[in-house]
Parts: C-alpha cells; sequence; structure tokens
C-alpha cells in the first residue's frame, strides 16, 4: 500500500511540473505562450526578392529568428508566392498570413484614411513623405487597422510614382487624354487619373507585365527602380518624371498571430520591423538612384520636366474627395496647420 502511495504521489508531481512548463498544452496567448517554437510566415506579396523590400525582408526576418533564441521561427515569401497583395491583406485579417508587407492602397478598403498619404503632389521629396509616414499620422492609423484584425508595425516605402507609357511622350496632362492607365486600387488614385484624363483601371502588380505587353493597359505609374527592375521598359517607350505620388508599404501582423504570442515576442517583431526599416529605405534611394540612368542606356525616353504645376492644378479636387469622406485632421497634421 505504501509502494502504491508513492507510485501515486511521484506521477501527481510529475504532472503539475508540466502543467507549470506548459509541455502539453496547445498555443497560448500574452504572457503565458507556449515554450514551443512558433512558426511565422512573412509575406512581401507581389515583390520580388532582389527588390529593396526583397533584401529588407531578409534582413527582418533574420532578425527575428537572431533575437527570439529559438521561440520564434520566421520564413521570408516572395512574388505571390502565398498569393497577390489583396489576398494578402485578406490573409492577416484571418491569421492565414502572419506578417506581411504591400502597398498602402490595398489597405484602404478596411481604413480608407490611409489613402492620406497618396494625395497627389503632397509631399515636395522622400524626406517630407518619410517624416509624415513615421510622425503622429500613423499611430491614428495603426489604431484603426487594429481594430480591423490587423497590426502596423511601420511603414517602408515604394517611393516616388513616375508615369510610364509605351503611346507617345508625357509632357502636359492633355498629352495623358485617352490612355488606358493600371493604377493603384483605391478611390483617390483612380479619381487623380481620371481628372488628368486617363482612363484609369486597376490591375495586381504581379499582372501589369503581362497587361501592358498585350495592350490591356498603354500606361502605368510606379517608381523608376520598381519600372526597371520589372523591366517594364521592355513594353514601355516613354517615362515622365512627374513625382505625382509617394507610395508607402505598410509591413504589419495578424492580431490573431499576435495573440498567440508574448509580449517580449511581439517586442521583438516590432524592433526587427524598425531596424529592417533602415535598410528597406536606403535600399530603395540607392536603387532609385541609379535606376535612371541604366533606363538611359537602354533605349527609354524620359520627360524629366513635366508640365507640373497643370497636373497640380487639375488633381487638387482628389483633395475634397478624400476630406469630404474623412475628415482634414490627418492633412492638417501633414501640413503642419
Amino acid at each position: 500500500m505504501k509502494k502504491y502511495f508513492m507510485v501515486l504521489l511521484i506521477a501527481v508531481a510529475a504532472f503539475a511540473v508540466a502543467g507549470c512548463t506548459g509541455q502539453g498544452s496547445g498555443a497560448s496567448t500574452g504572457a503565458a505562450a507556449s515554450t514551443a517554437t512558433v512558426k511565422l510566415s512573412a509575406f512581401a506579396g507581389s515583390l520580388p526578392k532582389n527588390t529593396p523590400t526583397g533584401v529588407a525582408m531578409e534582413f527582418f526576418v533574420s532578425q527575428i529568428n537572431e533575437k527570439a533564441d529559438g521561440s520564434l521561427q520566421a520564413a521570408s515569401y516572395y512574388d505571390t508566392e502565398l498569393g497577390d497583395a489583396t489576398s494578402l491583406v485578406q490573409g492577416l485579417q484571418h491569421g492565414t498570413v502572419d506578417i506581411g508587407v504591400c502597398g498602402d492602397s490595398y489597405y484602404s478598403g478596411l481604413v480608407p484614411e490611409i489613402q492620406i498619404y497618396e494625395l497627389p503632389f503632397l509631399f515636395a521629396n522622400v524626406e517630407e513623405a518619410r517624416k509624415a509616414v513615421d510622425g503622429p499620422t500613423k499611430d491614428i492609423i495603426f489604431k484603426k487597422l487594429e481594430g480591423k484584425g490587423i497590426i502596423g508595425l511601420c511603414f517602408w516605402e515604394n517611393g516616388m510614382r513616375q508615369l510610364s507609357n509605351n503611346i507617345r511622350p508625357i509632357k502636359t496632362p492633355a498629352d495623358l487624354k485617352g490612355i488606358k492607365m493600371r493604377t493603384l486600387p483605391a478611390t483617390i488614385q483612380v479619381e487623380a487619373w481620371k481628372a488628368l484624363g486617363a482612363l484609369p483601371t486597376s490591375i495586381d502588380a504581379s499582372e501589369l507585365y503581362t497587361a501592358l505587353q498585350v495592350g490591356t493597359v498603354s500606361a502605368q505609374e510606379n517608381p523608376i527602380a520598381e519600372i526597371e527592375f520589372r523591366k517594364f521598359h521592355e513594353v514601355q517607350k516613354y517615362i515622365s518624371m512627374t513625382n505625382h505620388v509617394y507610395t508607402p508599404f505598410c509591413l504589419s501582423m495578424s492580431k490573431v498571430t499576435a495573440n498567440k504570442l508574448s509580449p517580449p515576442q511581439v517586442q521583438i517583431i516590432r524592433d526587427a520591423a524598425i531596424a529592417a526599416q533602415k535598410v528597406q529605405r536606403d535600399a530603395a534611394t540607392s536603387a532609385n538612384a541609379s535606376a535612371m540612368q541604366k533606363l538611359i542606356e537602354k533605349g527609354v525616353i524620359i520627360e524629366e520636366h513635366p508640365d507640373l504645376s497643370r497636373f497640380k492644378e487639375l488633381t487638387a479636387p482628389v483633395y475634397k474627395i478624400f476630406t469630404d469622406a474623412n475628415g482634414d485632421e490627418l492633412l492638417k497634421m501633414i501640413r503642419g496647420s
């Protein structure tokens, strides 16, 4: 009988120890997270690995894996491996994608206010734009995004966008009239290009080269480095340096994923995102600087001084579309008024 009670006592003690260490339990949340390694997907949407964002994503993943000391295991995915940019945002909402980055327009269906950064000619240069997306407007937008199940980490960037086409040189908006053009999937963008006389349509970046090649659209707009990276110059003869819009890339984490992690694990991801932000922006700056010369050497005709005053004049009414729908608080914050 004594032997029986001794065995029972040992068994109870072992069970208690297992319970305290979390062994044998499923994924838990907050500070009580499991000691098991949590695997994370980090998806760059439709962006290839050899872009500034691809370089930064590799660094981001390496930082997580290094700092987490085995409690997190992140893996990176590129170029629509897990779907297009639209499905990326949906995946973040549902927890089927853990971490993702794509242009902020793809989030605009959830949080229309995020389009503030893409108002035409809002920023004179990249430095102004970075100051805005790192400032207090970011906190307001990220709070709204979290209400939709997505936790904003920080903004990377695609940069200042330029106009390309395969019909004729574009110096004034009149030159753009009637040209079928791919634009970003956001109301502000579509209305801006309509105001300039183009016929805009939304096409995912992963399908854009083919659409330009077969003539579904004849024009598009992207940062100069993106035009060179994606070889759009093979199907686009003309580029106009309009600098019409700055595009941030929103790096985000699924709230479903965050709820499975401990606060220190979430902080590791946040820290890695900010560290990778510098890597991404530095790489983007370098890429844009070298892309112009590469495109000139490849025979692209570049209009370096289009009539921006006329472009600005015609697109000014879209500001009212934004403020009527979302108020003017964010715009005033960015303008410092």
